[in-house]
């Protein structure tokens, strides 16, 4: 194999450096109590997983009163505008209270579309509503358990009128029929990963009825029309604004927040209460460091929103509120990269990968190896099986390898969720070469070759690594021959020959789209303290809530992020709005 360019972190480094502290803190390495003598703010660091040399958590600022610039009054104030803010400031314009919407961005954020939802009525119209307690416990299953069940019930309990109401709406707001299409996962019979996963028909697609559902044209842009429908209720979403620190005394609620704009700072005063919706921290390299060093390790691509910086994290726990103890991130396996180049930053500082977007092809289960030629995992699992399983490989990346049969095997392998493209669409009736020429092969991403011995040379195996690579090639060919995977048990049908060319192979490391743990909340979005108590006045939906994921996410409860947003943020601005009794 080639030396490889160095954009990661060594081993070394790693452990023995600023991050390597406050890795061992976030897994509960450092000491399993506060040290004698520590003051309560020192444990509250050791808690939130940071250290005295890498304080990502820091102290909330003093701002003196005469630095207010403006001061607002309002009844409840939502922070973050993305899709589990603008949801709850959409309910809260639809409940008439008197609140103020605010966010970091200069304009709208991008929407998201696959909303995840139980017992909606276009589920019971279609028959396929399925199992509470079967969705509970594999929810539950994904995160070992360390989640927290009373607040999945809000979801389960809450998700299906959500999809409802958001509708309903659009049909009235928009003075056209809207409505959701469900989409029901049966391609492969809930096999994936060498087992048997429990794949819920979750996923609505919200579209606009009198289009073609499979047109990009029947989206209904979420974020969009709901910052219009807050508006036609006479309120306003005010852009690049973002919070500075939460306002509590002592042990009292939380009564406002100071924030800042172009002109200084505004302080909002809230009788109510305030809902953090201001996303997670992929963008805060030292929070990402500490809370899942893991992830530094195996991704390339930069896929979310360069404003999610932890703010809303870290206001909270400035007022006492408990993190998560455990980090999650959500990490796709399509981070493609040229040959030789490490997973880890580009520049931590600026918090640059080797690339931005995502290759939807990686999520393929063709064969995978690591850089000395071996075969690294079951390819057939969750999005984040390979980039988790390739982090503790050299470089933090895998190759993935097939031959021209490839649009024939993707048909065979139907993966579920948005991997599915690519048996829908991208090689669907069309060959390697049409579909991906364009824009990975004739860039040097995508390797073509006419020999698998040239493809090695193409892809950087040298030596004995390049022995190992076509051994395992043949290996594998054997297996796909045999109808068994004897390694690592991958099922039949996703198993496929590397024997026809031309051959193909492409390095990729995880692409990273969001962070899904966060401060920790009850069944009522409410963010509680170490004690499991609530605080007033305080409540945290979307990425920036925790106490739902551990370690991973569940992707083939697919859609559930989108639908936790817009169900917990429909829900905490009823709670405080007095709509739920």
């Amino acid at each position: 194999m080639s030396k490889a360019t160095t954009h990661g972190i060594s081993r070394r480094g790693f452990l023995t450096g600023a991050a390597g502290a406050s890795a061992l803190a976030a897994l509960g390495l450092a000491g399993c109590s506060t040290p004698k003598g520590a003051s309560q703010k020192e444990a509250d660091k050791a808690a939130a997983g940071a250290t005295e040399t890498t304080d990502w958590l820091g102290e909330a600022p003093e701002i003196a009163a005469s630095d207010i610039k403006e001061t607002k009054d309002v009844d409840i104030l939502v922070v973050g505008a993305g899709m589990s803010g603008i949801v709850a400031g959409a309910t809260l314009a639809d409940l008439g209270a008197n609140f103020a919407i605010i966010d970091k961005g200069g304009e709208p954020a991008a929407s998201h579309f696959d909303i995840g939802a139980i017992h909606s009525r276009w589920q019971k119209e279609q028959g396929i509503d399925f199992s509470e307690g079967r969705w509970i416990n594999e929810w539950a299953r994904y995160a070992s358990f360390k989640n927290d069940q009373s607040v999945a019930r809000t979801w389960i309990e809450n998700s299906g009128a959500t999809v409802e109401w958001l509708v309903d709406t659009y049909t009235e707001f928009l003075g056209e029929p809207a409505t959701a299409i469900v989409d029901v996962e049966n391609g492969s019979d809930g096999r994936a990963g060498g087992t048997n996963y429990f794949i819920p028909p979750e996923c609505h697609h919200v579209v606009k009825a009198n289009y073609d559902p499979n047109s990009k044209d029947a989206r209904i842009d979420h974020v969009e029309e709901l910052t219009k429908f807050i508006q036609s209720k006479g309120a306003e979403v005010t852009y690049s604004t973002e919070l500075v620190k939460l306002i509590r005394e002592e042990n009292g609620p939380v009564t406002g927040a100071i924030c800042k704009n172009s002109n200084g700072y505004v302080q909002y005063n809230t009788t109510k209460g305030v809902i953090l919706a201001c996303g997670g921290y992929p963008a805060n390299p030292e929070m990402l460091k500490a809370r899942s060093p893991e992830t530094v390790k195996c991704v390339t691509s930069l896929n979310y929103n360069q404003n999610n910086t932890g703010q809303g994290i870290k206001a909270a726990a400035w007022v006492g509120a408990e993190l998560d103890p455990v980090g999650a991130t959500m990490v796709f396996d399509r981070g493609i990269v040229e040959p030789g180049v490490d997973a880890g930053y580009v520049d931590e500082k600026a918090g640059t990968w080797a690339t931005n977007g995502q290759f939807n092809l990686g999520s393929q289960p063709f064969l995978t190896v690591d850089r000395h030629g071996m075969r690294l995992c079951n390819e057939s699992g969750n999005y984040d099986s390979r980039p988790f399983a390739a982090a503790s490989h050299p470089g933090g990346v895998w190759c993935q390898v097939f031959d021209v049969n490839a649009p024939e095997d993707v048909q065979r392998f139907q993966t579920q969720g948005c991997s599915a493209m690519t048996w829908k669409s991208a090689l669907n009736g069309h060959t390697v070469d049409e579909a991906y020429d364009e824009k990975y092969i004739s860039k040097g991403l995508l390797m073509k070759a006419d020999t698998l011995d040239e493809l090695a040379d193409k892809l950087g195996f040298e030596g004995e690594d390049k022995t190992n690579f076509l051994k395992t090639i043949e290996e594998y060919n054997a297996m796909y021959d045999a109808g068994e995977d004897t390694q690592f048990g991958k099922e039949a049908y996703r198993l496929s020959a590397i024997r026809q060319a031309p051959f193909y192979g492409a390095w990729y490391g995880g692409s990273l789209l969001t962070t899904i743990d966060g401060v920790r909340i009850n069944k009522d979005t409410q963010v509680i303290d170490s004690d499991g108590n609530a605080i007033e006045g305080l409540h945290a939906v979307g990425t920036c809530s925790g106490s739902y994921y551990a370690g991973n996410y569940p992707v083939y409860l697919v859609g559930n992020c989108l639908g936790r947003q817009v169900t917990f943020g429909r829900y905490a601005a009823r709670f405080l709005a007095g709509d739920i009794h």
